[in-house]
């Protein structure tokens, strides 16, 4: 029987975005053939296949009756999927491309975005037009209905939306919000009511996905949709339209951290969801190509999101005919069988709350280029990197999901800002540090402006670049550092122009009401993205150790190892990933070697001991030590993804 989506934990995700151009001539599905669809069913057992049928250029890579087909078909290769798919027993999706629609907007150049010097997008149409109304809808219906899709991934949506300046947009604003712009258009942070209109053209792209989604629903409930990215960290926000899952597909390149960053703000939702791998570099040191991972890298890039909860869903292309590519598809083996083992001990599962990371909705509408994206995420993107790698189990929360529940973290971290945050989200931190928190800052603009609202420190000096010390010993170099100074508490780390002269404070830990604030004057989120420096994972490791004790402690370990711990089912799993790899770097397309950690030494923090500590998949009882609250053990090696169950 086919799954939903909300029980699917594997998937597989083809397209090839069809063009004629790109077609050489040849007929769509001129050489796909039911063996291969049967085979990928039967070798792979997944829970759902997402197979091409609109891509950005805007061509149907089916015999659609909405008038974008492309212009030759073998019989209907959208017919023959779903044929083999229901009777293999698997869900079929669609991708399709939303927002983005090159083949429309040149056919209807009245209905795309308008830039502010009037220009027109050539692939963004207009979510206050006609669009969706005259192709989205009734193609998903036709989807839906004739074809009986189980549902439709709709790809280029809220990161293809482009600011619009169309005069209807514009009267639209005027009329709506009472803001008379008198002909000045707000196209650039210096001009009036610029965030106000980008936030009016947020507006838009939410009742446009309302509108798509509740007008298939209302046809056709069970046709499952989600929006590309929608709901994520490009759009940290409330869900605020009946879309049945929340989904993205990660950058091709250090997808790693992409995953290890972008399944934290998806989880924050508690909604269903999943993540794509690409299992392909597309670019690589500036030069294009497709260079097929290694199945350990996909592996990998896997257990970062599974061990969120969350399902994965791997991308390979399919031939510009629309045939797929079994050469690839069948080395997907290896990885759907590490995935399976373990999604009893993690799909679904919800993390137990310890260190909660601040993805501010209001900080990244400011910094995003365009409307939603993930553009400038480097400070928390790196942070996210940064908190795993030195050990701590995290979460990523923005003000929807932190306010009202920030006692829940024994940790609050705010990385480096960019622009702020809302006075009334560093008022409620600072009571939350006040009423028995603790607070980690990061940056000097963030520790400036909680200095400014009554923390604990001044922020004084600032240094392009300076030798910092921790706790009196090794060196590292901070960039655009601070000076942070205190009345009481502790200096972790301290700076100077070099190794000789007077030193002075660059991380503190103040007390603060019945809580504490930490701070360190540099950015340590981006500088840990750009350039990684082993002090940074021991300042930060040296801050969090005296802001609280973690339910699970790295003690010590070879390698780097990223520690969750989910709740599923009633019991308490510990992941533990290899965080090993040259993620980062451009001059390294694949590797087939990823050294295991080794030699991971834990302590975890239980009411009473446990009957048993349980390696996962594997199934084999771990000896331990239980003194002081505290059960003592060692793995003794990690390949990329294992799991202690605590039996109670």
């Amino acid at each position: 029987m086919k799954k939903r989506r909300s029980e699917s934990c594997f998937g597989l995700h083809f397209d090839f975005h069809a063009t004629p151009g790109r077609a050489g001539g040849r007929a769509v599905g001129g050489t796909l053939r039911e063996e291969d669809i049967r085979e990928i069913c039967r070798l792979l057992h997944p829970d759902f296949l997402q197979i091409d049928c609109k891509g950005h250029p805007g061509w149907a890579s089916y015999p659609t009756a909405c008038g974008n087909a492309m212009p030759r078909f073998a019989g209907d290769p959208l017919a023959l999927w779903r044929r083999v798919t229901r009777e293999e027993g698997v869900a079929l999706y669609l991708h399709y491309s939303g927002v983005i629609d090159e083949k429309y907007c040149a056919a209807h150049p009245d209905q795309c975005a308008v830039r502010a010097d009037g220009s027109r997008s050539g692939q963004a149409t207009r979510t206050a037009g006609r669009y969706a109304d005259e192709l989205l809808i009734p193609q998903l219906m036709e989807l839906a209905g004739k074809y009986e899709a189980d549902g439709v991934w709709v790809d280029g949506d809220c990161w293809g939306s482009e600011v619009d300046f169309h005069p209807d947009t514009v009267r639209a604003f005027e009329a709506e919000t009472g803001v008379a712009l008198n002909g000045k258009l707000p196209a650039s942070p210096e001009d009036a009511h610029y965030e106000e209109y980008r936030e009016y053209c947020r507006e838009l792209f939410r009742r446009y996905v309302r509108h798509y989604v509740d007008a298939v629903h209302d046809r056709y409930p069970d046709f499952q949709i989600a929006s590309n990215w929608a709901y994520s960290d490009h759009m940290p926000e409330a869900v605020s339209a009946r879309v049945d899952f929340i989904s993205g597909d990660l950058s091709p390149s250090d997808s790693f951290n992409s995953a290890r960053y972008a399944a934290r703000a998806i989880a924050q939702q508690n909604y269903v969801w999943d993540l794509m791998c690409w299992n392909f570099r597309r670019a690589v040191d500036g030069q294009p190509g497709h260079i097929v991972k290694h199945p350990l890298q996909i592996m990998q890039e896997a257990a970062a999101i599974i061990s969120q909860g969350g399902g994965f869903q791997n991308y390979i292309t399919q031939y510009p005919d629309g045939a797929p590519r079994m050469e690839q598809i069948r080395r997907m083996k290896p990885v759907e069988e590490f995935v399976r083992a373990r999604e009893p001990f993690c799909f679904r599962g919800h993390a137990v709350h310890q260190v909660a990371l601040l993805l501010s909705t209001f900080d990244r509408h400011r910094e995003s280029s365009s409307l939603f994206s993930r553009n400038g995420c480097e400070k928390i993107m790196g942070m996210t990197g940064l908190i795993c790698d030195a050990g701590h189990a995290m979460e990523i929360v923005s003000e929807h999901t932190l306010m009202g529940h920030a006692a829940e973290y024994p940790v609050i971290v705010v990385p480096e800002l960019f622009s702020g945050l809302a006075g009334e989200t560093v008022a409620q931190l600072l009571d939350y540090a006040r009423g028995g928190g603790s607070l980690l800052l990061a940056g000097g603009k963030t520790c400036a402006l909680f200095a400014e609202a009554g923390a604990p420190f001044a922020v004084k000096e600032k240094r392009e670049s300076s030798v910092f010390t921790l706790d009196g010993e090794a060196f590292g170099t901070a960039f655009d550092a601070c000076t942070l100074t205190i009345q009481e508490g502790e200096t972790v780390a301290r700076m100077s122009a070099d190794a000789r002269s007077e030193t002075e404070p660059l991380a503190v830990v103040c007390p603060f009401g019945r809580g504490r604030i930490a701070a360190v004057g540099t950015d340590l989120g981006s500088a840990y993205q750009k350039a990684a420096q082993y002090l940074h994972r021991a300042m930060i490791g040296a801050l969090l150790g005296r802001l609280y004790a973690p339910m699970v402690s790295v003690e010590s370990a070879e390698g780097l190892i990223e520690v969750s711990v989910l709740r599923k089912d009633g019991r308490t799993l510990v992941q533990l990933v290899n965080g090993n790899g040259n993620h980062r770097a451009a001059s390294v397309a694949t590797e087939d070697f990823i050294p295991a950690c080794r030699q991971v030494a834990l302590s975890i923090a239980l009411e009473k001991r446990p009957e048993a500590l349980v390696l996962q998949p594997e199934g084999r009882r771990l000896p331990f030590e239980y003194i002081g609250g505290r059960a003592a053990v060692i793995v003794d090696e990690v390949p990329l993804h294992e799991i202690i169950e605590i039996v109670p």
